[in-house]
């Protein structure tokens, strides 16, 4: 769901609590609200991360691959033709000094334009990707995600206000709530038979209840924002859509980049084989679920407050590329050795032909996050153009490599494309960024590269002298899976203990 943007002439939006119409005359301080406001978003973040891993897996077991890759299809095609995404309305709404009728006003209207003129977009292109080949249900539900968002269209205004003011509590209950309930039409149709209607009818179930709830909230809360005198402001409007282009064509160039491959197999390989390749690469994302939530908001405003200080912007970046790869490393480590038991247990023998693009898509997991930081760095030290560049060139490579590899390995080509565009842009972030950065590649990245590969020799060697494949299928991944992050760890330390100690008490003195 995306954020969006709410106003108060003279007057500070209500915290949480106050009543109905009456905005207090008093805010909870700054520091307070966003301290309230981060647990409460991290706790949301991880119920959702923690349902939807237990849910996605039973509706895995349940579905066809077919199914998957129509679905991924679908939403490639949607987040295409989606016009909001690629103004960034709510990052332009953000910086307004106060919520007012005509700020409120032009937003409102802005975000509805641009919803409807998506799914205008998107009905136009309807028959073109149809004498293209695609099916029925691909457009169908392209169209129906194209619908569902313009939810979004009318509610961000109201959601960017709350969370413009960092009272995140509405949002995280909200979502934490229709969660599990938006999932309910997907389980029942995948269990009678008719899965090629789960998935949207989750993302739809999704779009119609979040209109409900915070329409209900809105009222109840926020009629306060319908007091204000709205109107269109066009001078407002270009102010608002010149500065909210740049981080809109980033962000959108960002999706492109992780959806462009879904393209590239669903059309040169088709949907079944996009099925298998969807699923492995969700499942090599399982390392980056924890350090999304945990690093990405954070890393982007340290980086903005530091750009003028570059030791203290230096030591910051090491400290946040030493967790990624401290924490995102062993995790991949133990996907990549336990791949064929871990798909068995998990997904069934229905989805053993994932295991190969699997394998080659653990790289691209561990490799994503740190592109993902550098891409922040540039934008939290006032570089988005260098990032929207570098976006280009990933979408060149896993675009054009992708499809010339897609044609001669399948999904496999398809996979070393994205390894491929990832590995070239954190080469040339890290060049950009170099002089100022100076920072220590052989710690950060030699040394575990050379831990990895020592636990992976070791693991050969084990399964020639033990019988793991002997063993139950459930001990056979948790032994794999211990062994590769335990090993991880004990060899990074030897490799280099002091200055793993320096970084852990670090991370404790900040903890405390």
């Amino acid at each position: 769901m995306n954020n969006t943007e709410p106003p108060a002439p003279d007057l500070p939006a209500p915290v949480d609590g106050a009543p109905v119409d009456t905005p207090p005359g008093a805010q909870t301080p700054l520091a307070q609200r966003a301290v309230r406001g981060g647990l409460w978003v991290a706790a949301s973040a991880y119920w959702a991360i923690g349902f939807g891993f237990a849910a996605n897996i039973l509706l895995t077991r349940l579905l066809t691959p077919e199914v998957y890759g129509e679905y991924a299809l679908a939403v490639f095609f949607a987040t295409l033709f989606q016009l909001r995404t690629k103004v960034g309305l709510a990052y332009a709404y953000a910086q307004e000094p106060q919520v007012t009728g005509a700020a409120v006003g032009t937003v409102f209207t802005l975000d509805v334009l641009l919803g409807i003129g998506g799914l205008l977009l998107g009905a136009v292109a309807a028959p073109v990707l149809l004498r293209l080949g695609y099916s029925w249900a691909i457009v169908a539900m392209m169209l129906a995600l194209l619908v569902a968002a313009l939810g979004d269209s009318v509610l961000s205004v109201f959601m960017t206000t709350l969370d413009r003011d960092l009272h995140f509590k509405p949002g995280s209950v909200i979502g934490s709530i229709i969660l599990p309930l938006s999932y309910a039409p997907a389980f029942w149709l995948a269990w009678t038979g008719r899965g090629g209607l789960s998935l949207i009818s989750q993302a739809v179930a999704f779009a119609l209840l979040t209109f409900l709830f915070y329409g209900a909230f809105i009222w109840l809360r926020m009629r306060w924002v319908f007091g204000l005198r709205w109107h269109f402001d066009r001078s407002l409007a270009r102010r608002l859509l010149n500065f909210g282009a740049l981080a809109g064509v980033a962000t959108f160039l960002t999706s492109m980049v992780s959806q462009t491959d879904n393209f590239v197999v669903g059309t040169r390989n088709g949907a079944t084989s996009l099925g298998y390749y969807d699923r492995a690469y969700r499942t090599a994302q399982w390392p980056n679920l924890l350090l999304n939530t945990l690093l990405a908001r954070s890393a982007l405003f340290t980086y903005a407050q530091l750009k003028d200080d570059a030791v203290r912007l230096r030591k910051s970046v090491s400290m946040v590329l030493w967790l990624i790869v401290s924490m995102a490393a062993p995790i991949a480590l133990a996907l990549l050795l336990a791949a064929p038991d871990l798909i068995l247990l998990v997904y069934g023998e229905r989805w053993l032909p994932a295991v190969p693009s699997l394998r080659l898509l653990v790289a691209a997991a561990l490799l994503r996050p740190l592109w993902d930081n550098a891409f922040v760095l540039f934008v939290g030290t006032g570089r988005p153009r260098t990032a929207i560049w570098i976006g280009v060139l990933q979408l060149a490579v896993i675009g054009g490599g992708g499809w010339l590899l897609a044609g001669v390995y399948g999904p496999v080509g398809v996979a070393a494309a994205v390894i491929l565009a990832y590995t070239l842009a954190l080469l040339l972030a890290y060049r950009l960024t170099a002089a100022q950065l100076q920072l220590d590649w052989l710690g950060l990245f030699a040394k575990p590269l050379l831990s990895a590969l020592l636990v992976a020799a070791g693991y050969v060697a084990l399964n020639r002298l033990l019988p793991l494949n002997d063993w139950p299928l459930v001990w056979r991944v948790v032994a794999k899976g211990s062994y590769a992050v335990s090993a991880y760890y004990l060899v990074s330390f030897l490799l280099q203990p002091q200055a793993t100690l320096e970084r852990v008490r670090y991370v404790m003195r900040l903890l405390r």
